[in-house]
């Protein structure tokens, strides 16, 4: 009967864990040992709380500790279905759903087991759908409706034979557009990003070249806008970085663009490549015009938040940082000021510069 026990548990979709009266692990199954990376000789000799995170571990201490307190109101017990996180042995902290229960034989003999699954790969389609719910909710309704407010206002005009206002409503329905399918493409990009699921395509790329290509490619938009774009390399000489060409591009994009639009007409955004004291490379991106409002300084990377640009939706700062920290590793941080604000990127892995 142990061996059919033992077989039928390991047989579990879900990790099947329990502990006794003394909190000793006896029942560890093999999709516990999957979802966690702990074998059961591992998790007995280092504790359930190995498991847990760190933020989660006072209140589970004080859960437990009540219930054993009070064992003797409980002929046996099975709680409802609860959303938590827990933390596999590489360190990764990811959701899970669990359930409690006990098997008692009196207040000094009993077995408590939590049945968990891990639903990371739910939590990530909530998330798309959440965000696509919103983008049709909110987003795609506004420029939808600009669009055909636009639209509209076009018919009476070619009928005047007015080509300023055609013009400008043709401007209009472009620009927003564009817009919409920029909005789309991003959306689609981030839910690869945030999920884990974009793969790296990398390459080593000659980075002092890369942003004077990508700075000539963006002085056209500088010049409609009547700002001058400078690049200024102070590190000479090739600087090979490992990178994925396309997603660096992007950010650098991103970056540039919203330095363009947040400079005060006849000025300049300055871009300088230096290097730091450790010789990794560093990339400044500097301009006038206002200061970031403190309120929104502390979220400016999150989803959503956006300060001075017209028609935006919050996604490009978000998809720049995920793309340099998330994806290759890097450091981006900013400072804003009433005299100028700069966004600063490091180019070295942040366990690197933690040892140095």
């Amino acid at each position: 009967m142990d061996h059919f026990f033992e077989q039928v548990v390991d047989s579990l979709s879900d990790a099947f864990i329990t502990v006794d009266q003394d909190e000793r692990i006896v029942v560890w199954n093999k999709m516990a040992e999957l979802i966690f990376g702990y074998t059961k000789e591992e998790i007995q000799n280092l504790g359930l709380e190995t498991i847990i995170p760190e933020s989660y571990r006072q209140r589970h201490r004080e859960s437990y500790d009540l219930f054993v307190a009070n064992i003797d109101r409980h002929a046996s017990y099975t709680s409802d279905i609860k959303q938590f996180e827990a933390i596999r042995k590489g360190g990764e902290i990811f959701p899970i759903e669990l359930t409690h229960s006990m098997v008692k034989f009196n207040n000094k003999k009993y077995f408590i087991t939590a049945i968990i699954r891990d639903i990371t790969l739910r939590k990530r389609y909530e998330l798309m759908r959440n965000r696509l719910e919103r983008i049709t909710r909110h987003d795609l309704k506004n420029k939808l409706v600009i669009i055909s407010l636009a639209a509209k206002r076009l018919a009476p005009a070619f009928r005047q034979d007015e080509k300023a206002r055609v013009e400008k409503y043709i401007e209009i329905v472009q620009d927003e557009s564009e817009g919409l399918i920029a909005l789309l493409d991003s959306t689609r990009e981030l839910l690869l990003l945030e999920t884990g699921e974009y793969k790296r395509n990398d390459e080593t790329l000659d980075l002092s070249t890369l942003i004077h290509s990508k700075i000539e490619q963006m002085k056209p938009f500088a010049a409609g806008k009547e700002v001058y774009l400078v690049f200024d390399n102070r590190m000479g000489g090739v600087s090979p970085l490992p990178a994925d060409r396309l997603l660096l591009e992007r950010a650098l994009e991103n970056l540039l663009k919203n330095a363009v639009e947040a400079e005060e007409r006849l000025q300049t955004v300055r871009v300088i490549l230096k290097e730091d004291d450790h010789g990794a490379p560093v990339l400044e991106i500097h301009n006038g015009g206002s200061s970031i409002p403190e309120d929104i300084q502390k979220d400016l990377f999150s989803p959503y938040v956006t300060h001075g640009k017209k028609g935006g939706v919050g996604l490009g700062l978000y998809a720049t940082k995920l793309i340099l920290e998330t994806i290759h590793g890097w450091e981006l941080t900013f400072r804003s000021s009433p005299q100028e604000t700069v966004f600063r990127i490091t180019f070295r892995l942040r366990n690197q510069q933690n040892t140095n």
